[in-house]
């Protein structure tokens, strides 16, 4: 029975520290590939051009890159959680919605060359999708999370309050900034699972 729960810990530990590191490497990832991106791309003015504009062209493949191991590190921080805590509703409804986001930034990747083109309805209902699916998940999972680290139920709120006044005002701002202002609004999608990636990455440790 000892050796049976010693594997179990085990398990967890490397399930833990596995899909901690996914989620800290896919929001490196996609920080690299809009630098990235940005450098190779001759045309783009990161202040006044979106990312999604990163899309165009023969390079366009970093950006998609980029967001797909975004999207991987939301699916893994999934996982990681469920396999932390399986129990309570609400809880499970937030870990589903972190797999819809996971799905929704591959279909952005996907879809985003149409950016400024005439597919962009479909690249703006991803868009707004995503926006929804974060600041739900991030009102949803707080208080579960501060059980995981207790600063983190503020953490998700505070991310929460900044995303549902900053998101709903990019489109008001002027083509000139419009690059630098969604830049600056999407580090919370990154902010995010980076810091809730490296608390489950932290509890290998407890179960080692």
């Amino acid at each position: 029975m000892t050796l049976l729960y010693l594997s179990k810990k085990l398990q967890k530990s490397i399930i833990y520290k596995v899909c901690g590191v996914v989620g800290i490497i896919g929001c490196i990832a996609v920080i690299a590939s809009d630098i990235i991106g940005i450098a190779v791309h001759e045309k783009h003015d990161p202040i006044s051009d979106t990312i999604s504009m990163l899309a165009i062209g023969k390079y366009g493949w970093i950006q998609d890159w980029g967001l797909d191991i975004l999207a991987l590190g939301y699916f893994a921080l999934a996982i990681g959680l469920y396999t932390w805590k399986r129990k309570d509703a609400k809880w499970l409804i937030s870990l589903i919605i972190l797999v819809l986001i996971s799905i929704v930034l591959v279909f952005i990747a996907e879809h985003n060359q149409y950016a400024g083109r005439p597919g962009h309805n479909i690249h703006r209902k991803l868009v707004y999708a995503l926006a929804g699916l974060f600041l739900i998940l991030n009102f949803l999972i707080s208080s579960d999370l501060k059980l995981l680290a207790p600063f983190l139920k503020k953490f998700s709120l505070w991310i929460a309050a900044l995303w549902l006044i900053s998101a709903p005002l990019l489109p008001l701002i002027p083509d000139s900034w419009d690059g630098a202002y969604e830049r600056l609004v999407c580090t919370l999608l990154v902010v995010w699972p980076v810091v809730v990636s490296y608390h489950l990455f932290k509890l290998s440790s407890s179960e080692s």
